[in-house]
């Protein structure tokens, strides 16, 4: 072989290699950049569920007061209830 043959295949190999180098860092970056993706979508989506478990807790916490208060305006009725039925009997 000349020189030519041996500098054409030295040159070959030294392009192929980068080549294969060049392909193998941009798949890294590209399954990197998927893999932040993802993770920014999972980030993204536990802070929804955090926020709405925050605002399921807050309605049941309200729902609880609104049924406390209930609960205290039907004692008072029964009480007033009550009340009239002891009048009505003493009038009877």
């Amino acid at each position: 072989m000349n020189s030519a043959a041996w500098t054409f295949t030295i040159l070959f190999i030294c392009a192929a290699a980068v080549g294969c180098a060049r392909y193998f860092y941009f798949a890294r970056m590209r399954s990197s950049k998927s893999a932040l993706t993802a993770s920014r979508e999972y980030r993204g989506l536990a802070d929804e569920y955090r926020r709405l478990s925050d605002l399921a807790i807050t309605a049941n916490e309200h729902v609880d007061l609104r049924l406390t208060d209930l609960s205290v305006r039907v004692d008072e009725l029964r009480d007033q209830l009550d009340q009239i039925h002891r009048i009505l009997k003493e009038v009877e």
